[in-house]
Parts: structure tokens; sequence; C-alpha cells
């Protein structure tokens, strides 16, 4: 293997996971409503969010996707746009996220970019955005073009979450069926264009060395984009799941209480 193992977090990235921290806990200890719980699973879930980012881009990872291999940079991305902000989500309390609905600056927006078309479409959008082939290069050469390509997926990937973890509009359960088909969709034509075109897209890979002997770059890439693949699909799933049994769930409650109803008449 031809990379050594070499840990260098940018400081920048600590000091401001830090403050994420000390900001989440500040407001916990003193902006909560009175007489109001939340569970403490649900705050260790948000700095479990909060740690796998770090993992993610303060670790040899970093340093092992930017020069070196697609499928590290993939191996981020997945955690950053998967389990970050569905654990930031569950560990954020419902009056957390009205104080922002309460603003008169920043309510109009959620409420917009948090509609469920409006929030799949922006998160696509930055998604393919990122990996165009010069702009991917660029977050490649230059550490704050970088920083604002992970800040702005984590972004966008909190808002696609949102109608389904905690949602603003009312939204049915066959609906959200449907947005979770329609992501995996959106997102078949970029896999097609790295999985199977035979084509490298990045320079950068291209010209690396090889971390691992017989690990060409077109196999770095389309091992990447299967690994992206995989992960929306496992998550596609397991979401799938969870909803339907929430659905089943409610629909049981509300046959129960119709019955209770009739039977008290």
């Amino acid at each position: 293997m031809n990379w050594d193992w070499h840990w260098h977090p940018d400081p920048g990235v600590i000091e401001g996971l830090v403050a994420l921290t000390v900001l989440y806990l500040l407001a916990m200890r003193y902006l909560k409503p009175a007489g109001t719980v939340f569970a403490r699973w649900r705050q260790a879930c948000f700095h479990l969010g909060t740690f796998l980012v770090f993992l993610a881009v303060a670790t040899p990872l970093d340093e092992l996707s930017e020069k070196y291999l697609f499928t590290a940079h993939m191996v981020q991305h997945v955690i950053l746009i998967y389990p970050v902000p569905v654990l930031w989500l569950f560990g954020t309390p419902p009056w957390m996220i009205q104080l922002f609905l309460d603003m008169e600056w920043s309510a109009p927006l959620l409420r917009f970019f948090s509609k469920p078309p409006v929030a799949l479409l922006t998160f696509n959008l930055v998604f393919y955005v990122w990996h165009i082939p010069g702009l991917y290069e660029w977050a490649l050469r230059d550490g704050k073009i970088h920083f604002l390509e992970h800040a702005t997926f984590m972004a966008v990937a909190l808002l696609q979450w949102v109608p389904l973890i905690c949602p603003i509009h009312k939204f049915h359960y066959a609906g959200q069926l449907i947005y979770l088909l329609a992501g995996a969709i959106l997102q078949f034509p970029l896999f097609f264009l790295l999985a199977f075109m035979n084509r490298c897209y990045y320079p950068t890979y291209i010209n690396a060395p090889r971390v691992m002997k017989g690990f060409t770059a077109i196999m770095d890439q389309q091992s990447g984009a299967i690994l992206m693949k995989l992960a929306a699909m496992a998550v596609m799933f397991i979401s799938l799941v969870v909803i339907f049994g929430r659905w089943y769930y409610s629909e049981q409650s509300g046959g129960k209480r119709s019955g209770v109803a009739a039977a008290s008449q």
C-alpha cells in the first residue's frame, strides 16, 4: 500500500464541530421551554452525528479522499448525507425547530425548502453540481471549496430528511414512499455515468499514486459509484420498512379508535 496514515485535522473543522456542540448544549440548557422533556438517547444521537462528521472530515480519510481514492471520497459523502443528518434531526427537539419557524428571516426559507418536492430537487441539484468534473476538481485542490462542498452536502441532506423525520408540512405515508422512490430514481443517472461508461472523469484520481496494487482509476471510480448506490439502496430499504410500519400502526390505531367510539354510542 503506497500511502501513509497521516493525522492532520483542519483546525477550522475541529473548531466548528466544538462550536456546534457547545451551542447545542447551551440551547438545551437555557432555551428549552419549562416542563418539556427530551430523551437523552435522542440527545446522544445529535452528538453521535457530530462525531461521525469528525470521522469523515478530520481523520486520515480526508487526505485519502482528496489525493488518492474516489472511493474514499464517496465514503465521506455517504457518511455526511445519510447517518449524519438523520442523527442530527433525531437529536433536535421540536421546540428548537420552532425557534427558526418563529423568526421572520428564517421561517419563509425553512417553510419553502422543507416542502417535499423542493427539498428533494434541491438535494439532487446540489449533489449533481458538485460531481461536475470541474467543480469536483476545484474542491480537491482548494480546502475552502472542499469545506463548502461538504457543508452544502450536509445542509441539503438535512433538508431532504426533514419531510420524513420531522415534517413541517403534512406528508401522507404514501407520499413519503413515493418521495423515497423518486430520490432513488433521480440519483440513478449519475451512478450510471460513474459505474458503466468506462471513463474516468476526475484527473486527480487518474494521476494519483495507486494505493493498492492493481486497483486502477476506473476500478476506483466504479467501486465508489457502487458504494454510493448500495448505501442509498440500503437506506431507502430501511426507510421504506419504517414508513410501512408507521403507516400500518397508524391504520390499526385509527381502526381501534373507531371501534371504541362506535361501541360507546
